[in-house]
């Protein structure tokens, strides 16, 4: 049996449909449901009822969905556990943060909490701002550094995570510069077809981000069009830059194109997003060093140089 099968089949349980799980697996659709099939002939029997949309879990699907978590999750901490064991350098803390955030704001944020706390190693990951969240819980990784809106929901259990306010970014709306200098689109003149925009892919976390934002405009603002999508912040400003598109970034991703003048600040933050940033760890932590880290952090939570990113 493909350990795969067991992802493809959390994933289905979770979605209800094959063709958003075989989007969040990427893989096409018919591939996913031969895997899916493959499972349950290996099991010899049906995990899933397909008669209705969503797609729900048999009796023997609901049956086996722990025995599927608990597998993983198994193999998962054993394999963590033989890294330990085989390697002379694991760091005394694992960091996970979002990709802007581990570009622009941790390595500052750690020299100062590395002044106060004394020198430590430390490794830092970024993956999908959703599996950053299993990995947290797993204890795959100490602690996690995400943007956060109130109306976006970040799906951590309150009683499992301690969590502190960082600070604050701003997610801007942006607007590339011609070879003159000057903005490539005028937001009180727009193209008949929309001002074209680059944005985020549907399964990170800035994609709710920016449905946020287009929920909040009316008929009388400017219409915007998607052609291209991802989900990192310095792909996209990129290929913005290259492809002559409009685009929102958080200021920590923006600072640097806007002083260098490819990118300006555009529509008077009329379609800007206030964000916070916020690190988690697990309430049950053990290791010294992040309670010590932890304490340093509750004790003066403003550990940050936000300030130098400000473009307003």
């Amino acid at each position: 049996m493909d350990t795969n099968w067991l992802t493809d089949f959390l994933v289905l349980s979770k979605t209800g449909s094959f063709s958003q799980a075989a989007e969040d697996r990427f893989i096409t659709q018919s591939a996913f449901s031969r895997r899916i099939k493959a499972l349950e002939t290996w099991l010899g029997a049906d995990l899933f009822d397909r008669s209705s949309y969503p797609v729900s879990l048999t009796p023997e699907g609901l049956a086996f969905h722990d025995t599927a978590q608990n597998i993983l999750r198994e193999l998962q901490l054993n394999r963590l556990d033989f890294q330990r064991r085989n390697t002379s350098s694991a760091p005394d803390i694992r960091l996970a943060a979002a990709t802007t955030l581990a570009l622009s704001f941790v390595p500052e944020w750690l020299k100062q909490i590395k002044a106060k706390c004394g020198s430590f190693s430390v490794s830092i990951d970024t993956y999908d701002f959703y599996e950053m969240i299993e990995m947290l819980s797993d204890g795959k990784m100490d602690m996690v550094l995400l943007y956060y809106h109130p109306q976006v929901p970040a799906f951590f259990e309150q009683h499992e995570f301690d969590s502190i306010n960082l600070g604050k970014d701003v997610m801007h709306l942006c607007n590339v510069l011609d070879e003159n200098g000057e903005p490539e689109f005028d937001l009180d003149n727009p193209p008949k077809g929309g001002l074209e925009y680059v944005g985020y892919g549907q399964t990170g976390y800035f994609s709710k981000i920016e449905d946020l934002i287009f929920s909040r405009m009316t008929k009388h603002d400017p219409k915007f069009v998607s052609t291209s999508q991802s989900g990192t912040c310095e792909f996209i400003k990129r290929l913005a830059v290259m492809e002559k598109k409009m685009l929102w970034l958080p200021a920590c991703s923006a600072h640097d194109a806007v002083r260098s003048g490819q990118l300006a600040l555009a529509g008077g933050g009329k379609y800007d997003l206030d964000l916070d940033i916020w690190v988690y760890k697990k309430r049950d932590a053990a290791s010294p060093l992040i309670k010590k880290i932890w304490s340093s952090l509750l004790d003066d939570p403003c550990i940050s140089h936000l300030d130098q990113f400000q473009l307003t």
